[in-house]
Protein backbone atom coordinates (compact mmCIF):
# COMPACT_ATOMS: atom_id res chain seq x y z
CA UNK A 1 0.00 0.00 0.00
CA UNK A 2 1.62 3.30 -0.72
CA UNK A 3 -0.39 5.77 0.33
CA UNK A 4 -2.62 6.63 3.21
CA UNK A 5 -6.23 6.43 2.70
CA UNK A 6 -9.08 8.18 4.37
CA UNK A 7 -12.79 7.72 4.30
CA UNK A 8 -14.72 10.76 5.62
CA UNK A 9 -19.04 11.36 5.50
CA UNK A 10 -21.81 11.90 7.36
CA UNK A 11 -22.59 9.17 9.83
CA UNK A 12 -24.23 6.26 8.24
CA UNK A 13 -22.25 6.94 5.14
CA UNK A 14 -20.54 3.49 5.44
CA UNK A 15 -17.30 4.87 5.90
CA UNK A 16 -16.03 1.98 9.00
CA UNK A 17 -17.40 -0.97 6.78
CA UNK A 18 -15.88 0.20 3.49
CA UNK A 19 -12.46 0.60 4.88
CA UNK A 20 -12.32 -3.31 5.80
CA UNK A 21 -13.19 -3.74 2.15
CA UNK A 22 -10.81 -1.47 1.12
CA UNK A 23 -8.79 -2.64 3.50
CA UNK A 24 -8.89 -6.41 2.66
CA UNK A 25 -8.23 -6.12 -0.98
CA UNK A 26 -4.96 -3.92 -0.33
CA UNK A 27 -3.98 -6.61 2.49
CA UNK A 28 -3.73 -3.41 4.30
CA UNK A 29 -4.94 -2.71 8.38
CA UNK A 30 -8.19 -0.85 8.50
CA UNK A 31 -8.90 1.44 11.25
CA UNK A 32 -11.87 3.14 12.90
CA UNK A 33 -10.89 6.68 14.31
CA UNK A 34 -13.27 7.01 16.86
CA UNK A 35 -13.14 2.92 17.96
CA UNK A 36 -9.41 3.46 18.31
CA UNK A 37 -10.39 6.94 20.75
CA UNK A 38 -12.88 4.83 23.04
CA UNK A 39 -10.32 2.50 23.52
CA UNK A 40 -7.80 4.61 24.26
CA UNK A 41 -10.09 6.79 26.53
CA UNK A 42 -12.08 4.06 28.06
CA UNK A 43 -15.12 5.71 27.53
CA UNK A 44 -18.04 5.62 24.63
CA UNK A 45 -18.06 8.34 22.14
CA UNK A 46 -21.63 9.41 24.02
CA UNK A 47 -19.95 9.32 27.29
CA UNK A 48 -17.05 11.89 26.21
CA UNK A 49 -19.73 14.16 25.06
CA UNK A 50 -21.95 13.84 28.10
CA UNK A 51 -18.98 14.22 30.52
CA UNK A 52 -17.08 16.62 28.30
CA UNK A 53 -19.23 18.16 25.75
CA UNK A 54 -18.64 18.26 21.89
CA UNK A 55 -15.82 20.81 21.99
CA UNK A 56 -13.39 18.48 24.30
CA UNK A 57 -14.48 15.64 21.99
CA UNK A 58 -13.22 17.41 18.86
CA UNK A 59 -9.37 18.04 20.69
CA UNK A 60 -9.24 14.55 21.49
CA UNK A 61 -10.51 13.63 18.07
CA UNK A 62 -7.68 15.32 16.41
CA UNK A 63 -4.86 14.35 19.40
CA UNK A 64 -5.86 10.67 18.45
CA UNK A 65 -5.63 11.77 14.44
CA UNK A 66 -2.38 12.96 15.26
CA UNK A 67 -1.14 10.08 16.92
CA UNK A 68 -2.30 7.51 14.34
CA UNK A 69 -0.46 9.98 11.55
CA UNK A 70 2.90 9.73 13.09
CA UNK A 71 2.76 6.00 12.54
CA UNK A 72 4.86 4.93 9.25
CA UNK A 73 2.89 2.43 7.83
CA UNK A 74 -0.04 3.56 5.30
CA UNK A 75 -3.51 2.67 6.40
CA UNK A 76 -6.86 2.48 5.53
CA UNK A 77 -8.71 4.80 8.04
CA UNK A 78 -12.43 5.51 8.89
CA UNK A 79 -13.00 9.09 10.55
CA UNK A 80 -15.31 10.01 12.16
CA UNK A 81 -18.18 11.99 10.61
CA UNK A 82 -15.98 15.45 12.69
CA UNK A 83 -12.73 14.72 12.41
CA UNK A 84 -12.84 16.76 8.74
CA UNK A 85 -14.42 20.00 10.59
CA UNK A 86 -11.19 21.67 12.00
CA UNK A 87 -8.98 23.22 8.67
CA UNK A 88 -5.92 22.01 10.46
CA UNK A 89 -6.92 18.27 10.19
CA UNK A 90 -8.30 18.55 6.82
CA UNK A 91 -4.87 20.13 5.46
CA UNK A 92 -2.45 17.15 6.96
CA UNK A 93 -5.33 14.51 5.60
CA UNK A 94 -4.98 15.88 2.38
CA UNK A 95 -0.99 16.01 2.24
CA UNK A 96 -0.65 13.05 3.53
CA UNK A 97 -2.80 10.57 1.70
CA UNK A 98 -6.11 10.25 -0.60
CA UNK A 99 -9.29 11.64 1.41
CA UNK A 100 -12.64 10.24 0.02
CA UNK A 101 -16.21 11.71 1.11
CA UNK A 102 -18.37 9.04 1.18
CA UNK A 103 -22.07 10.80 0.59
CA UNK A 104 -26.09 9.13 0.21
CA UNK A 105 -28.74 11.50 0.57
CA UNK A 106 -30.33 12.51 4.11
CA UNK A 107 -33.22 10.13 3.97
CA UNK A 108 -31.01 7.45 3.18
CA UNK A 109 -28.63 8.18 6.15
CA UNK A 110 -31.67 8.45 8.54
CA UNK A 111 -32.57 4.93 7.46
CA UNK A 112 -29.15 3.26 8.42
CA UNK A 113 -28.86 5.36 11.77
CA UNK A 114 -32.31 5.34 13.14
CA UNK A 115 -32.31 4.31 16.96
CA UNK A 116 -28.67 4.44 17.24
CA UNK A 117 -28.06 5.51 20.83
CA UNK A 118 -24.70 5.87 20.49
CA UNK A 119 -24.72 8.94 17.71
CA UNK A 120 -24.88 11.30 20.66
CA UNK A 121 -25.78 14.40 17.91
CA UNK A 122 -28.54 12.08 17.18
CA UNK A 123 -30.12 13.75 20.92
CA UNK A 124 -30.58 17.35 19.27
CA UNK A 125 -33.51 16.65 18.10
CA UNK A 126 -35.83 14.66 15.43
CA UNK A 127 -33.25 12.38 13.31
CA UNK A 128 -34.16 13.92 10.00
CA UNK A 129 -33.78 17.38 10.89
CA UNK A 130 -30.28 16.76 12.82
CA UNK A 131 -29.12 14.65 9.69
CA UNK A 132 -30.10 17.63 7.24
CA UNK A 133 -28.88 20.55 9.70
CA UNK A 134 -25.27 18.28 9.52
CA UNK A 135 -25.12 18.03 5.78
CA UNK A 136 -26.08 21.61 5.55
CA UNK A 137 -23.84 22.65 7.62
CA UNK A 138 -21.03 20.38 6.70
CA UNK A 139 -21.36 20.56 2.84
CA UNK A 140 -18.41 23.07 2.14
CA UNK A 141 -16.60 21.22 4.38
CA UNK A 142 -16.84 17.60 3.04
CA UNK A 143 -16.71 19.14 -0.46
CA UNK A 144 -12.70 19.23 0.34
CA UNK A 145 -11.07 16.00 -1.17
CA UNK A 146 -9.55 14.49 -3.56
CA UNK A 147 -13.14 12.66 -4.24
CA UNK A 148 -16.42 12.49 -3.47
CA UNK A 149 -18.59 8.55 -3.35
CA UNK A 150 -21.84 8.49 -3.71
CA UNK A 151 -22.86 5.03 -1.39
CA UNK A 152 -26.75 5.22 -1.93
CA UNK A 153 -28.01 1.98 -3.27
CA UNK A 154 -24.85 0.35 -4.10
CA UNK A 155 -22.64 -2.62 -2.72
CA UNK A 156 -20.00 -2.52 -0.57
CA UNK A 157 -17.67 -4.12 -3.42
CA UNK A 158 -18.45 -1.20 -6.15
CA UNK A 159 -17.65 1.86 -3.65
CA UNK A 160 -14.42 0.10 -2.34
CA UNK A 161 -13.54 -0.54 -6.19
CA UNK A 162 -14.22 3.27 -6.42
CA UNK A 163 -12.07 4.21 -3.89
CA UNK A 164 -9.34 2.10 -5.02
CA UNK A 165 -9.41 3.71 -8.63
CA UNK A 166 -9.49 6.84 -7.11
CA UNK A 167 -6.39 6.13 -4.89
CA UNK A 168 -4.78 4.72 -8.01
CA UNK A 169 -4.60 8.20 -9.50
CA UNK A 170 -5.73 10.93 -6.95
CA UNK A 171 -6.62 13.98 -8.99
CA UNK A 172 -4.99 17.65 -6.70
CA UNK A 173 -7.91 19.35 -5.04
CA UNK A 174 -8.15 23.01 -5.33
CA UNK A 175 -9.97 23.55 -2.18
CA UNK A 176 -12.45 26.29 -2.15
CA UNK A 177 -15.01 25.03 0.40
CA UNK A 178 -18.10 24.28 -1.72
CA UNK A 179 -17.06 25.73 -4.91
CA UNK A 180 -14.13 23.02 -4.67
CA UNK A 181 -12.86 21.34 -7.75
CA UNK A 182 -10.66 18.87 -8.77
CA UNK A 183 -7.43 18.59 -11.66
CA UNK A 184 -7.05 15.04 -12.88
CA UNK A 185 -3.74 14.27 -13.97
CA UNK A 186 -2.66 11.15 -15.92
CA UNK A 187 -2.43 9.75 -19.68
CA UNK A 188 -5.93 9.18 -21.87
CA UNK A 189 -7.90 11.21 -19.94
CA UNK A 190 -10.02 13.07 -23.11
CA UNK A 191 -10.86 9.46 -23.33
CA UNK A 192 -12.68 9.70 -19.86
CA UNK A 193 -14.24 12.97 -20.39
CA UNK A 194 -17.95 12.03 -20.86
CA UNK A 195 -18.04 10.98 -17.40
CA UNK A 196 -17.20 14.22 -16.41
CA UNK A 197 -19.16 15.88 -18.53
CA UNK A 198 -22.20 13.95 -17.41
CA UNK A 199 -20.79 14.93 -13.44
CA UNK A 200 -20.21 18.42 -14.21
CA UNK A 201 -22.39 19.98 -17.36
CA UNK A 202 -25.80 19.25 -17.11
CA UNK A 203 -26.65 21.30 -20.29
CA UNK A 204 -25.44 22.32 -24.16
CA UNK A 205 -21.92 22.69 -24.25
CA UNK A 206 -19.65 25.66 -26.27
CA UNK A 207 -16.44 24.08 -26.90
CA UNK A 208 -13.55 26.80 -27.30
CA UNK A 209 -10.70 25.51 -29.33
CA UNK A 210 -7.94 27.05 -31.63
CA UNK A 211 -6.91 25.75 -35.16
CA UNK A 212 -3.95 24.05 -33.79
CA UNK A 213 -5.48 21.92 -31.48
CA UNK A 214 -8.80 20.97 -32.91
CA UNK A 215 -6.85 17.91 -34.88
CA UNK A 216 -6.77 15.69 -33.08
CA UNK A 217 -7.63 16.90 -29.50
CA UNK A 218 -10.47 19.28 -29.86
CA UNK A 219 -12.27 16.54 -31.98
CA UNK A 220 -11.62 14.20 -29.55
CA UNK A 221 -12.93 16.22 -26.95
CA UNK A 222 -16.33 16.91 -29.04
CA UNK A 223 -17.23 13.26 -29.69
CA UNK A 224 -16.60 12.64 -25.90
CA UNK A 225 -19.22 15.70 -25.19
CA UNK A 226 -21.62 14.64 -27.67
CA UNK A 227 -21.44 10.97 -26.04
CA UNK A 228 -22.22 12.24 -22.99
CA UNK A 229 -25.87 13.44 -24.60
CA UNK A 230 -25.25 16.63 -24.67
CA UNK A 231 -25.23 19.54 -27.74
CA UNK A 232 -22.13 20.87 -28.53
CA UNK A 233 -21.50 24.08 -30.33
CA UNK A 234 -17.95 24.42 -31.71
CA UNK A 235 -15.86 28.18 -31.93
CA UNK A 236 -12.60 27.63 -32.97
CA UNK A 237 -9.90 30.47 -32.46
CA UNK A 238 -7.00 31.58 -34.28
CA UNK A 239 -3.99 30.68 -32.06
CA UNK A 240 -1.74 33.39 -30.62
CA UNK A 241 -1.11 35.52 -27.95
CA UNK A 242 -1.61 38.41 -30.66
CA UNK A 243 -5.03 37.00 -30.87
CA UNK A 244 -5.79 36.98 -27.25
CA UNK A 245 -7.92 39.94 -27.61
CA UNK A 246 -12.17 41.45 -27.06
CA UNK A 247 -12.64 40.12 -30.63
CA UNK A 248 -12.13 36.48 -29.28
CA UNK A 249 -14.25 36.70 -26.86
CA UNK A 250 -17.18 38.26 -28.65
CA UNK A 251 -16.31 35.32 -31.17
CA UNK A 252 -17.62 32.92 -28.42
CA UNK A 253 -20.30 34.78 -27.29
CA UNK A 254 -21.73 35.32 -30.22
CA UNK A 255 -21.82 31.78 -31.18
CA UNK A 256 -23.31 30.74 -27.60
CA UNK A 257 -26.00 33.56 -27.98
CA UNK A 258 -26.80 32.44 -31.50
CA UNK A 259 -27.12 28.95 -30.30
CA UNK A 260 -29.19 29.73 -27.62
CA UNK A 261 -27.51 28.42 -24.86
CA UNK A 262 -29.21 28.71 -21.61
CA UNK A 263 -27.76 29.61 -17.90
CA UNK A 264 -27.24 25.94 -17.72
CA UNK A 265 -24.93 25.89 -20.62
CA UNK A 266 -21.31 25.38 -20.36
CA UNK A 267 -18.01 26.60 -21.79
CA UNK A 268 -15.31 24.05 -22.36
CA UNK A 269 -11.81 25.32 -23.24
CA UNK A 270 -9.36 22.32 -24.73
CA UNK A 271 -6.38 24.14 -25.82
CA UNK A 272 -3.48 26.17 -24.45
CA UNK A 273 -3.51 29.12 -22.00
CA UNK A 274 -4.82 31.77 -24.77
CA UNK A 275 -8.22 30.01 -25.26
CA UNK A 276 -8.21 28.56 -21.29
CA UNK A 277 -8.01 32.25 -20.27
CA UNK A 278 -10.16 34.03 -23.51
CA UNK A 279 -12.99 30.02 -22.74
CA UNK A 280 -12.79 31.19 -19.32
CA UNK A 281 -13.63 35.21 -19.44
CA UNK A 282 -16.73 34.35 -21.56
CA UNK A 283 -18.23 31.72 -19.16
CA UNK A 284 -17.53 34.01 -16.43
CA UNK A 285 -19.89 36.90 -18.51
CA UNK A 286 -21.85 35.31 -20.21
CA UNK A 287 -25.06 35.12 -19.07
CA UNK A 288 -23.56 36.99 -15.90
CA UNK A 289 -22.30 33.67 -15.51
CA UNK A 290 -22.11 30.25 -16.31
CA UNK A 291 -20.05 26.73 -15.86
CA UNK A 292 -16.59 26.32 -16.90
CA UNK A 293 -14.19 23.06 -17.47
CA UNK A 294 -10.79 23.15 -18.69
CA UNK A 295 -8.82 20.58 -20.78
CA UNK A 296 -5.24 22.14 -21.30
CA UNK A 297 -3.15 21.02 -23.97
CA UNK A 298 0.27 22.47 -23.31
CA UNK A 299 1.93 22.27 -20.36
CA UNK A 300 2.05 25.86 -20.18
CA UNK A 301 -1.87 25.97 -19.69
CA UNK A 302 -1.74 22.49 -17.45
CA UNK A 303 1.05 24.12 -14.58
CA UNK A 304 -0.25 27.38 -14.58
CA UNK A 305 -3.32 29.11 -16.95
CA UNK A 306 -5.63 25.98 -16.17
CA UNK A 307 -5.84 25.85 -12.47
CA UNK A 308 -6.54 28.82 -10.12
CA UNK A 309 -9.55 31.08 -11.81
CA UNK A 310 -7.69 33.92 -13.67
CA UNK A 311 -9.36 34.72 -16.85
CA UNK A 312 -8.97 37.75 -19.44
CA UNK A 313 -7.46 39.27 -22.42
CA UNK A 314 -4.89 41.39 -23.54
CA UNK A 315 -4.96 44.99 -24.33
CA UNK A 316 -2.49 47.60 -26.02
CA UNK A 317 -1.04 48.70 -22.52
CA UNK A 318 -0.47 45.33 -21.59
CA UNK A 319 -1.33 41.44 -20.75
CA UNK A 320 -4.49 40.50 -18.81
CA UNK A 321 -5.72 43.93 -17.67
CA UNK A 322 -9.45 43.22 -18.23
CA UNK A 323 -10.31 39.99 -16.54
CA UNK A 324 -12.11 38.04 -14.11
CA UNK A 325 -12.07 35.34 -11.58
CA UNK A 326 -13.86 32.27 -12.97
CA UNK A 327 -13.06 28.85 -10.98
CA UNK A 328 -14.03 25.84 -13.35
CA UNK A 329 -15.93 22.87 -12.48
CA UNK A 330 -13.13 20.65 -13.63
CA UNK A 331 -9.40 20.04 -14.78
CA UNK A 332 -7.91 17.35 -17.15
CA UNK A 333 -4.67 17.16 -17.89
CA UNK A 334 -4.18 14.79 -20.17
CA UNK A 335 -0.19 14.64 -20.73
CA UNK A 336 -1.21 12.43 -24.08
CA UNK A 337 -1.80 15.61 -25.96
CA UNK A 338 2.01 16.96 -25.31
CA UNK A 339 2.76 14.53 -27.86
CA UNK A 340 1.91 16.89 -30.32
CA UNK A 341 3.05 19.93 -28.48
CA UNK A 342 6.17 21.76 -30.62
CA UNK A 343 9.33 21.56 -28.86
CA UNK A 344 9.70 25.23 -28.18
CA UNK A 345 5.96 25.26 -26.46
CA UNK A 346 6.96 22.36 -24.49
CA UNK A 347 10.17 24.09 -22.75
CA UNK A 348 8.02 27.11 -22.69
CA UNK A 349 5.95 25.40 -20.01
CA UNK A 350 8.66 23.83 -18.43
CA UNK A 351 9.65 27.35 -17.49
CA UNK A 352 6.88 27.50 -15.45
CA UNK A 353 8.05 24.65 -14.20
CA UNK A 354 10.87 25.80 -12.72
CA UNK A 355 9.12 28.55 -11.17
CA UNK A 356 7.14 26.38 -9.15
CA UNK A 357 9.78 24.10 -8.09
CA UNK A 358 11.97 27.08 -6.98
CA UNK A 359 8.38 28.34 -5.09
CA UNK A 360 8.47 25.10 -3.35
CA UNK A 361 11.11 24.21 -2.55
CA UNK A 362 14.84 22.36 -2.55
CA UNK A 363 13.51 18.93 -2.74
CA UNK A 364 11.10 20.41 -5.75
CA UNK A 365 14.31 22.02 -7.56
CA UNK A 366 16.43 19.21 -6.98
CA UNK A 367 14.31 16.59 -8.16
CA UNK A 368 13.74 19.22 -11.48
CA UNK A 369 17.29 18.94 -12.11
CA UNK A 370 17.88 15.28 -11.75
CA UNK A 371 14.72 15.29 -14.49
CA UNK A 372 15.88 17.59 -17.24
CA UNK A 373 16.81 15.33 -19.89
CA UNK A 374 13.51 12.82 -19.60
CA UNK A 375 11.41 16.06 -19.11
CA UNK A 376 12.76 17.30 -22.36
CA UNK A 377 12.71 14.06 -24.37
CA UNK A 378 9.04 14.12 -23.07
CA UNK A 379 9.21 11.28 -20.66
CA UNK A 380 5.42 10.74 -19.17
CA UNK A 381 6.54 9.49 -15.95
CA UNK A 382 8.65 12.67 -15.78
CA UNK A 383 6.02 15.25 -17.42
CA UNK A 384 3.24 13.57 -15.02
CA UNK A 385 5.44 14.06 -11.85
CA UNK A 386 6.35 17.95 -12.32
CA UNK A 387 2.70 18.62 -13.41
CA UNK A 388 1.13 17.17 -10.56
CA UNK A 389 4.32 19.18 -7.99
CA UNK A 390 3.75 22.38 -9.67
CA UNK A 391 -0.12 22.00 -9.81
CA UNK A 392 -0.25 20.76 -5.78
CA UNK A 393 1.80 23.86 -4.83
CA UNK A 394 -0.48 26.48 -6.99
CA UNK A 395 -3.98 24.46 -5.51
CA UNK A 396 -2.43 24.84 -1.97
CA UNK A 397 -1.77 28.82 -2.89
CA UNK A 398 -5.05 29.35 -4.29
CA UNK A 399 -6.85 27.94 -1.28
CA UNK A 400 -4.89 30.22 0.95
CA UNK A 401 -5.57 33.20 -1.49
CA UNK A 402 -8.11 32.79 -4.13
CA UNK A 403 -8.16 36.48 -5.28
CA UNK A 404 -4.64 37.03 -5.02
CA UNK A 405 -5.07 39.40 -2.04
CA UNK A 406 -1.69 37.92 -0.09
CA UNK A 407 0.27 35.24 -0.98
CA UNK A 408 -0.88 34.01 -4.59
CA UNK A 409 0.91 37.21 -5.88
CA UNK A 410 4.05 35.00 -5.43
CA UNK A 411 3.37 33.21 -8.33
CA UNK A 412 4.23 36.04 -10.25
CA UNK A 413 8.01 35.31 -10.08
CA UNK A 414 9.67 36.08 -13.00
CA UNK A 415 6.67 37.56 -14.17
CA UNK A 416 6.71 41.31 -13.92
CA UNK A 417 9.94 41.96 -16.09
CA UNK A 418 8.22 38.85 -18.52
CA UNK A 419 5.23 40.27 -18.73
CA UNK A 420 7.31 43.69 -19.90
CA UNK A 421 9.55 42.16 -22.38
CA UNK A 422 6.69 40.43 -24.25
CA UNK A 423 4.66 43.84 -24.68
CA UNK A 424 7.55 45.81 -25.55
CA UNK A 425 7.40 42.82 -28.63
CA UNK A 426 3.98 43.06 -28.90
CA UNK A 427 3.86 39.83 -27.96
CA UNK A 428 5.32 38.71 -31.23
CA UNK A 429 8.61 36.76 -31.15
CA UNK A 430 8.83 35.76 -27.61
CA UNK A 431 6.55 32.63 -25.81
CA UNK A 432 5.25 33.67 -22.67
CA UNK A 433 7.83 30.64 -20.89
CA UNK A 434 10.33 32.14 -22.37
CA UNK A 435 9.68 36.04 -21.07
CA UNK A 436 9.25 34.22 -17.45
CA UNK A 437 12.21 31.97 -18.05
CA UNK A 438 14.39 35.88 -18.91
CA UNK A 439 11.90 36.85 -16.17
CA UNK A 440 13.05 34.77 -13.32
CA UNK A 441 17.00 35.95 -13.84
CA UNK A 442 15.94 39.46 -13.48
CA UNK A 443 13.98 38.52 -10.10
CA UNK A 444 17.86 37.20 -8.69
CA UNK A 445 19.52 40.73 -10.29
CA UNK A 446 16.85 42.47 -8.07
CA UNK A 447 17.35 40.35 -4.92
CA UNK A 448 21.15 40.72 -5.41
CA UNK A 449 20.21 44.49 -5.42
CA UNK A 450 18.44 44.33 -2.08
CA UNK A 451 21.49 42.72 -0.71
CA UNK A 452 20.69 39.23 -1.05
CA UNK A 453 24.67 37.88 -0.90
CA UNK A 454 23.51 34.42 -2.60
CA UNK A 455 21.66 35.44 -5.22
CA UNK A 456 24.40 35.10 -7.58
CA UNK A 457 24.66 31.90 -7.09
CA UNK A 458 21.05 31.03 -7.40
CA UNK A 459 21.00 33.31 -10.63
CA UNK A 460 23.85 30.68 -11.79
CA UNK A 461 22.03 27.60 -10.62
CA UNK A 462 18.50 28.76 -12.49
CA UNK A 463 20.22 29.70 -15.63
CA UNK A 464 22.09 26.51 -15.59
CA UNK A 465 18.25 24.55 -15.58
CA UNK A 466 16.48 26.73 -17.94
CA UNK A 467 19.45 26.47 -20.32
CA UNK A 468 19.14 22.33 -20.42
CA UNK A 469 15.31 22.59 -20.67
CA UNK A 470 16.15 24.47 -24.16
CA UNK A 471 15.34 28.00 -23.00
CA UNK A 472 16.74 31.92 -23.27
CA UNK A 473 19.15 32.79 -20.55
CA UNK A 474 20.85 35.90 -22.41
CA UNK A 475 18.79 39.05 -20.60
CA UNK A 476 20.76 41.60 -22.22
CA UNK A 477 19.48 40.73 -25.58
CA UNK A 478 16.24 41.08 -24.46
CA UNK A 479 15.83 44.24 -22.63
CA UNK A 480 15.92 47.21 -24.95
CA UNK A 481 15.68 51.12 -24.25
CA UNK A 482 11.99 51.13 -23.35
CA UNK A 483 11.28 47.92 -22.63
CA UNK A 484 11.05 48.61 -18.68
CA UNK A 485 8.60 50.93 -18.89
CA UNK A 486 5.75 48.27 -19.51
CA UNK A 487 6.33 47.63 -16.07
CA UNK A 488 3.85 50.90 -15.26
CA UNK A 489 1.26 49.35 -16.71
CA UNK A 490 1.75 46.11 -14.35
CA UNK A 491 -1.76 45.03 -13.12
CA UNK A 492 -0.24 45.06 -9.43
CA UNK A 493 0.80 47.87 -8.96
CA UNK A 494 -0.04 50.03 -5.53
CA UNK A 495 0.59 53.33 -5.25
CA UNK A 496 3.27 53.64 -8.12
CA UNK A 497 5.46 50.90 -7.27
CA UNK A 498 5.19 47.30 -8.64
CA UNK A 499 4.57 44.08 -6.08
CA UNK A 500 7.88 42.68 -7.23
CA UNK A 501 8.65 38.74 -6.04
CA UNK A 502 11.98 38.62 -4.75
CA UNK A 503 13.30 35.22 -4.35
CA UNK A 504 15.69 34.05 -2.06
CA UNK A 505 16.32 30.31 -1.37
CA UNK A 506 14.31 27.59 -2.77
CA UNK A 507 11.27 28.14 -0.96
CA UNK A 508 12.03 31.54 -0.41
CA UNK A 509 10.22 35.01 -1.85
CA UNK A 510 9.56 37.98 -0.37
CA UNK A 511 7.10 40.66 -1.97
CA UNK A 512 8.74 44.22 -1.91
CA UNK A 513 7.54 47.50 -3.14
CA UNK A 514 9.71 48.32 -6.36
CA UNK A 515 9.08 51.72 -8.27
CA UNK A 516 10.34 50.98 -12.40
CA UNK A 517 13.68 53.15 -11.30
CA UNK A 518 14.71 50.38 -8.64
CA UNK A 519 14.14 47.84 -11.19
CA UNK A 520 16.08 49.42 -14.20
CA UNK A 521 19.19 50.21 -11.61
CA UNK A 522 19.40 46.24 -10.65
CA UNK A 523 19.49 45.55 -14.24
CA UNK A 524 22.22 47.85 -14.79
CA UNK A 525 24.60 46.48 -11.90
CA UNK A 526 25.50 43.36 -13.97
Amino acid sequence: MERWIFLSGMMGSGKSTVAVEVARRLDAEAIDLDARLVARIGKSIAEIFRDEGEVAFRQLEAEELERLLDEEAPKVVALGGGTVLRSESRARLLRRGVLVTLTAPAAELVRRVAGNAERPLLARGETVRVIEGLLAERASVYAECHAAISTAGRSVEAIAADVLSVAARPPVPVCLGARTYRVEIGGGLLGELRAHVAAYLPAKVVMVTDEHVLSPWGERAEAEVRAAGREVVRVVLTPGEEHKRIGAVEQIWDAALQAQVDRDAAVLAVGGGVVGDLAGFAAATLLRGVRFAQCPTSLLAMVDASVGGKTGFDRDQGKNLVGAFHQPEVVLCDVETLTTLPDAELAAGLAEVVKSAWLDGEEAVAALERDADALSRRDPTALEAAIRRSVSLKAQIVAEDERESGRRAVLNLGHTVGHAIEAAREYRGIRHGEAVALGMIAAFRVSASQGDAEAAAHEERVRALLARLGLPTDLGAWIEEGTLDWMAHDKKRRGGKVRFVVPGRPGQVELVPLSVADIRRAMEQR
